[in-house]
């Protein structure tokens, strides 16, 4: 499923998914244009904005997942105990038209767990001005590590909504969490 929401207008699609860096450049070079297009997703962009876009694809048989960012917070990968930063990096689509990005493949077992969220998250703020932050948003993911990675999403979310104390959110808040289970499917 691919998501997208500029000014509040989603939608998703059915289709097969594409090479990361391939969605990504062609996302980049519609916006030249003035319209961001992907698959039946369309939007007229306005002057002064950019898109941020995050695109991993699984492979439930080789156990992968690769993925590339133009904008977005780096992804985490919680594997072995630890949480591993995704230096997925590149900038927001539409500020500059040569701006090249990077793809990154990762090999996962059962257990291993995805975390991609949304600069919403880590920029909420409370009445005093503070940040929810990483570190706050990977000690939850930390807490929830062994357990699932629905236990991921609700965390956060309800750590992040007792962090702001009522402030209301200057951005989207988005999390997506992906656990990796059992043995690949057989065809």
């Amino acid at each position: 499923m691919v998501v997208a929401r500029p000014d509040g207008v989603s939608s998703s699609s059915p289709s097969p998914p594409g090479e990361p860096l391939i969605v990504i450049d062609r996302v980049g070079k519609t916006y030249a244009n003035g319209t961001v297009a992907l698959d039946d997703i369309s939007f007229d962009v306005h002057e002064g904005q950019f898109v941020s876009l995050i695109y991993a694809v699984w492979d439930d048989r080789s156990r992968a997942v690769r993925i590339a960012n133009s904008g977005l917070p780096r992804p985490l990968y919680v594997h072995d105990g630890k949480i591993e930063v995704i230096e997925a990096t590149g900038l927001p689509l539409g500020l500059f038209d040569d701006a090249e990005y990077d793809e990154l493949t990762f090999k996962a077992k059962p257990g291993d767990m995805f975390v991609f969220f949304s600069d919403g998250i880590l920029d909420a703020r409370n009445r005093a001005g503070d940040m929810f932050g990483r570190h706050r948003t990977e000690a939850i993911i930390a807490g929830c590590a062994d357990i699932s990675a629905d236990c991921v999403v609700k965390s956060l979310f309800k750590a992040v909504t007792e962090h702001a104390a009522g402030e209301e959110a200057f951005d989207d808040e988005t999390v997506v969490a992906i656990k990796v289970k059992g043995e690949p499917k057989r065809k």
